[in-house]
């Protein structure tokens, strides 16, 4: 083995590692003393990667070694940064010469929090690992440390769970299935079918999908029969922290939009847009054409037209002949409009998409990245449109956690 890498642990981690072990020191003295009673131990040793040629073992949890506490007598001893790379174990990757970007990933000394950790909580899995590494790299300072440390304490305290976490294809919530997707599985999966000429019908469910089809079986029905059903929003994932599942990926279209797009366009494959007031899914056809220049938009057309008579709206697409059709109409109207017309519809690939076409076309913002790293979003869309969401969130949002915490499922 070569030479460990050599990194210098800022004293201002060692501080702060310290007072948080003041504060955890209740928890793991608990530990302890379960450990002494019952006999089995609490703790393990574990080896990482402490650089790119170079390991080290580290004290973590038994039943859980993703759980930090255990990891600040490290910082304090100048082993590991308290911020820094992802901690890589040996068990995850054998060879850490092997890893994709393995030596900007070691650029930081590793720590026992990372910003790409704080994002992949609320599971923004879509963001690169490397990107990430790189955004902290060039802002290393006290502030943006202290910063990653109390929002990723903040994560856990929100969205934490005691049990240890499965891994599943699907999941329910509140009688719903949905599919334990990631992002780059989604898009692969659209991808697939486009080329191979298939059919599939995507939708996505978030705490608001729930809650509609909890009042309204039809509804519910119709969500359990569709090809594939998204998991979307930070109440997904409180679902799923609740139940002990890991999910894999926050698959929301504002987020997928984007790189679909520029995966449709590396393909030669077109899109639809239909939905939204007039004018808007034009906008935003135009502002996602900005951003991927070689996107072909095969059509767009407002959903304010005769959802049973609607003929002429089905030729316009099939005429069309794009291969994604991106229906934007709310819900649960979206859904039901697509279930109805489905087998008409000449197209591989139609997603149910809400209010997607307003933010592309600029009529609502985006709730910023530190935000939506809380898995808060929804509180940026209250601010933006008090009017229509105050109800879906002030209302809806207590009412799923109470629906979740009474449903095993």
């Amino acid at each position: 083995m070569k030479q460990a890498d050599a990194y210098s642990i800022p004293v201002a981690d060692r501080v702060l590692a310290a007072l948080l072990l003041i504060v955890a020191a209740p928890v793991l003295l608990g530990r302890l003393l379960r450990q002494f009673v019952g006999g089995r131990p609490s703790f393990e040793n574990k080896m990482f990667h402490s650089g790119l040629y170079s390991t080290m073992s580290l004290n973590v949890y038994r039943d859980d070694s993703s759980l930090k506490a255990p990891l600040l007598f490290a910082v304090v001893r100048g082993k590991v940064a308290l911020v820094g790379a992802r901690l890589i174990s040996l068990e995850e990757q054998s060879d850490a010469a092997d890893m994709p970007f393995a030596e900007a990933h070691f650029a930081a000394a590793p720590g026992v929090f990372s910003l790409f950790e704080l994002r992949r909580q609320t599971a923004l899995d879509f963001l690169r690992e490397e990107e990430c590494n790189i955004e902290f790299l060039e802002n290393r300072s006290f502030k943006n440390r202290l910063n990653i440390v109390v929002r990723s304490l903040l994560n856990s305290a929100l969205y934490g769970s005691a049990q240890p976490a499965k891994d599943l294809a699907k999941f329910s919530v509140l009688g719903v299935r949905i599919d334990n997707w990631s992002m780059k599985q989604s898009l692969r999966v659209i991808s697939e079918t486009v080329q191979k000429k298939h059919r599939k019908t995507v939708f996505f469910a978030n705490a608001h999908t729930l809650n509609l089809s909890y009042e309204n079986a039809s509804f519910r029905n119709l969500l359990n029969s569709v090809d594939v059903l998204l998991p979307d929003g930070s109440g997904i994932e409180v679902a799923c922290r609740r139940q002990g599942i890991r999910r894999k990926g926050n698959v929301n279209g504002t987020d997928m939009l984007p790189l679909l797009c520029a995966q449709l366009a590396e393909c030669g494959q077109s899109v639809f847009l239909l939905g939204g007031e007039e004018g808007i899914a034009s906008i935003a056809a135009t502002n996602l054409k900005k951003v991927t220049p070689d996107l072909t938009v095969a059509g767009t057309r407002n959903g304010f037209f005769n959802h049973h008579n609607c003929q002429d709206v089905i030729d316009q697409i099939n005429a069309a002949r794009p291969d994604v059709l991106l229906v934007g109409m709310g819900q649960p109207l979206q859904e039901q409009w697509v279930a109805e017309h489905r087998d008409l519809l000449d197209v591989p690939v139609v997603i149910a998409v809400g209010g997607l076409f307003d933010f592309f076309a600029e009529k609502v913002s985006r709730a910023p990245v530190w935000l939506r790293e809380l898995g808060m979003e929804w509180v940026w869309r209250l601010k933006e449109e008090p009017g229509r969401m105050w109800k879906r969130y002030i209302i809806g949002n207590p009412l799923f956690l109470l629906r979740i915490r009474r449903s095993p499922g």
